[in-house]
């Protein structure tokens, strides 16, 4: 890229005797420039000119500078120097300069500068001229020279290259010089639509806003103020933040976990919701959401489709994929882990190195599901419990009545509901505390069910599932933290395994309750009478149950999870050697591509002192920490998807659920969004909130008028 660019300068000296009859120029017009006319007459043109150059010299017209007493044309090119002006028997010719205009506009080289290379000061100031010496065609040849000599030397690429930079950065230079007011209206606009899709609020709300916060005297622009436009800034808004978070990711190398589960939308559509665990600006790993995927079919083959077509969509490649994606979490339904063509399994087949994980809280609640199958006992319990939950919850009438007899016997009523049915623990806990907080109601309201509830085995069996439950509920809850890791989840695992087996031996709170009050036959001042007909759950039986289950459902003893426990310090040695956990540390190493020589530097830095956290060991740590215990964070995400999608918003689009839904999980608070950002970005491809060229908008004013207003 070479601009060569000419400079005619005119002087006098000496051609021709001045023509008879012709007048003496006087100073003062010698300040004008000759015309062509008086050229051509004159024969004043160098010989090295051609036509076409002379047509060009004709062609521009200079004027006066007042200032510089130069005249100068219209692309600076031609000057006309008075000073020079000695003797009016001299006519004007005109010489021709060259310059590089590229190296003139970019001046300085700056950063790229290097030593023995800088910018000719000639060629900047159009300072390379024509030898007069010799015939045309030699000048001409030694000209040529010149100017290849410049286009190849170091310095002329350089700026060049500036100069290209300077282009690219164009747009963002000419986005800088808008006028501060300019891009505040359009923040606004911005600020209102992002706080509509943090709120849950409708579309059709950003045109009231917009109109309330002008009655308040805000300056919000003359467009973008229709949910049409909520829509389309609210779904870039949330493109960005999803390339923003992913191109973070990816620049970082960070490892990646993914989890999905499906359900269907309000709009009886198959969704599934994606959600990735990654380490961010090389902090602690963290849930993000990626997109609510509509399903064209619930096979393994088309959710697998669905997931990697969303991953490559959102800026994931396959090769990168391949060295930084480290597991798969889902529930445990067949068509995700199932051994011969789930989701798993073809995931595995693409991705050898993928670890396979299933969520915890599912099989936390299998293992409960077991126990209750293999004691029979167990079942009458859970069918009474259901009776219960039938009879309060079909009928506002007995609800209200329920209510009213709570409140007389002063018993707290809580919320009744299934237990052990597809429901996690928690769920099931409840149920059972708000049967034993409520039971004096109970007995009040339902004389039908007098005699089971008032029975001493039934009290026996409430305490002791109270008690259970409880212990299991507390698991269930640690399992869903965000913060929870497999080795914290495999020692509160044992924990909780511990305590049920110590129930066997020492009964729990609420049990050792129910025994007293079977003893002295009566609780809370409710006499119990005995039911012969009804079997109690035996105790150890149940627990034992529920113990196996729990150890077989719940197992650690894949070999990743053994070779990852060598970081849980509580497992070491009283006096490690220092080439403790050597070979666990290669084996993990080796499978999630990271480097083996500062791992094992970072793990002998915690050997010789356990209380520190060496540098070299973070990326490992934090690979440990990047593995989900459980999907509760996609129930979550259905939580908050049916919260969006409600009965008066189900027609919404997936793909407007899935936005609203990044913004609401991954976004800041209003307060801490930054509009700007995201502005810049729009107004490349789309216009201001002040644009002039588009239909304005207006607050409306309502057509009906009451009198009653006048006075208001």
């Amino acid at each position: 890229m070479l601009a060569i660019v000419h400079r005619y300068s005119y002087r006098r000296r000496p051609l021709c005797p001045r023509p008879v009859g012709e007048e003496a120029v006087s100073e003062g017009d010698a300040a004008s420039p000759p015309t062509a006319k008086d050229a051509d007459i004159n024969n004043d043109w160098p010989d090295l000119w051609t036509a076409k150059q002379k047509k060009i010299l004709n062609a521009r017209t200079p004027g006066w500078d007042p200032k510089t007493k130069k005249w100068v044309s219209l692309g600076r090119l031609l000057v006309w120097v008075t000073s020079e002006i000695v003797d009016t028997e001299k006519y004007c010719v005109c010489l021709c300069f060259t310059g590089c205009l590229v190296c003139s506009s970019v001046n300085s080289i700056g950063i790229n500068k290097e030593q023995g290379v800088s910018l000719s000061r000639e060629w900047m100031n159009f300072e390379i001229q024509v030898s007069g010496q010799g015939s045309r065609t030699t000048s001409l040849s030694v000209l040529r020279n010149k100017v290849r000599k410049h286009a190849l030397s170091k310095a002329h690429t350089q700026a060049v290259n500036v100069a290209e930079q300077q282009d690219k950065a164009a747009i963002e230079n000419a986005m800088e010089v808008m006028t501060e007011s300019y891009m505040k209206e359009t923040e606004a606009v911005f600020r209102t639509a992002y706080h509509i899709a943090k709120k849950n609020r409708p579309f059709s709300d950003h045109e009231s806003l917009i109109e309330l916060q002008e009655l308040n005297g805000l300056k919000m622009g003359t467009i973008l103020h229709s949910r049409y436009s909520a829509t389309q800034i609210i779904q870039h808004v949330a493109s960005e933040m999803q390339s923003k978070i992913v191109s973070n990711i990816i620049a970082s190398s960070s490892k990646l976990a993914v989890l999905i589960d499906e359900a269907s939308s309000l709009s009886h559509k198959a969704v599934m919701t994606v959600s990735i665990k990654a380490s961010i600006q090389e902090e602690s790993p963290e849930f993000i959401f990626i997109e609510l995927v509509e399903l064209e079919n619930q096979r393994a083959d088309g959710i697998e489709q669905a997931l990697l077509t969303c991953l490559t969509n959102a800026g994931f490649t396959e090769e990168w994929l391949h060295e930084n994606w480290v597991t798969f979490v889902s529930d445990g339904a067949s068509v995700m882990l199932g051994k011969k063509s789930g989701v798993a399994t073809r995931l595995t087949s693409r991705f050898p190195k993928l670890f396979v994980w299933h969520c915890m809280n599912h099989r936390l609640e299998l293992a409960v599901s077991d126990a209750v199958d293999e004691v029979n006992s167990v079942n009458h319990f859970k069918t009474f419990i259901q009776k219960l939950y039938s009879v309060y919850s079909m009928s506002n009438k007995n609800e209200r009545e329920l209510k009213n007899a709570a409140a007389e016997v002063g018993s707290q009523l809580l919320r009744i509901g299934r237990i052990l049915d597809v429901r996690w623990v928690a769920s099931s806990f409840r149920t059972v505390r708000a049967v034993w907080t409520s039971l004096g109601a109970l007995v009040q309201m339902y004389r039908g069910l007098l005699d089971r509830v008032q029975s001493p085995e039934f009290i026996c069996d409430l305490g002791l599932m109270y008690d259970t439950l409880h212990e299991l509920s507390l698991l269930s809850q640690e399992l869903q933290s965000r913060s929870i890791t497999l080795l914290r989840a495999e020692h509160l695992l044992k924990r909780s395994i511990r305590v049920i087996q110590s129930f066997k031996e020492s009964p729990g709170e609420k049990y050792s309750e129910a025994l007293e009050a079977k003893k002295t036959g009566e609780y809370r001042s409710t006499t119990l009478k005995t039911m012969a007909k009804l079997r109690s759950i035996n105790p150890g039986q149940f627990l034992q149950s529920l113990v196996n289950n729990l150890e077989k459902r719940l197992s650690f003893e894949d070999e990743t999870i053994k070779d990852l426990s060598i970081l849980d310090q509580s497992k070491w040695p009283s006096k490690p050697s220092i080439r403790h956990g050597e070979e666990q540390i290669k084996r993990l190493c080796k499978r999630f591509n990271l480097c083996t020589d500062q791992a094992l530097n970072g793990m002998r830095d915690l050997l010789e002192q356990p209380t520190s956290e060496p540098k070299d060991l973070k990326p490992l740590m934090n690979c440990m920490k990047t593995f989900p215990v459980s999907t509760a964070e996609c129930e979550r995400n259905f939580s908050l998807m049916n919260n969006i999608s409600s009965d008066k918003r189900a027609v919404l689009l997936i793909s407007n659920i899935s936005n609203l839904m990044m913004i609401n999980i991954n976004g800041p608070p209003t307060s801490k969004f930054d509009p700007r950002k995201y502005t810049r970005t729009w107004l490349k491809s789309h216009r201001a909130a002040s644009s002039v060229r588009s239909r304005q908008c207006s607050v409306k004013t309502p057509a009906e008028s009451r009198s009653v207003w006048n006075i208001l």
